[in-house]
């Protein structure tokens, strides 16, 4: 039995980086028809679409990046890595996973200035903080970090089951093809 399901209140924190990456693709797919209808049919074009698509693609794309990293969906080739013996991967590994949280972990940072720096910068047309379209990059890079975090500490513990999958068969919910 998996977490979630001993602790329904869990649930929304479980799904945290797919809620937000899916409510930006309704915004984002909302806001380009609404500005193709705009343009096209009534020829008054709402110039805002253009701001808020920008936003939601952007929280799309980085909160969808930190939600394949929690499946652990993102492309990786082992077949030089299924050659070194046990115990020297097992090093490795440990040195590859801190170089990727760092990397993480400045890419948060950098976010996060990002954020700082652009308060004052309002966007063309809605004139909001340019801010929010970098605080996507934190806050994505954010729990790419935290997720990878949980991943690299039950590896250096010895547990090297994936951390989620992804329902393979539709008996498990999934779609039978993947």
């Amino acid at each position: 039995m998996s977490n979630t399901s001993q602790h329904p209140g869990l649930r929304p924190i479980h799904y945290f980086e797919e809620i937000i990456s899916g409510l930006a693709l309704v915004v984002l797919v909302a806001a380009v028809c609404w500005g193709v209808v705009t343009r096209y049919i009534t020829e008054t074009p709402a110039a805002w679409t253009g701001d808020i698509a920008s936003v939601a693609f952007a929280w799309l794309i980085f909160m969808g990046s930190a939600a394949a990293f929690k499946y652990g969906m993102h492309m990786s080739i082992d077949l030089a890595w299924m050659l070194i013996p046990p115990g020297p991967r097992r090093i490795l590994g440990a040195l590859v996973d801190l170089l990727i949280l760092t990397f993480l972990a400045y890419a948060t940072w950098l976010g996060v200035k990002f954020c700082l720096s652009t308060m004052d910068d309002p966007m063309p047309i809605l004139r909001w903080p340019r801010a929010i379209l970098y605080a996507a990059l934190m806050c994505g890079f954010a729990c790419m970090f935290l997720r990878y975090a949980g991943i690299a500490w039950r590896r250096l513990n010895g547990d090297m089951a994936p951390t989620h999958r992804l329902s393979e068969s539709p008996e498990e919910g999934g779609a039978g093809w993947a």
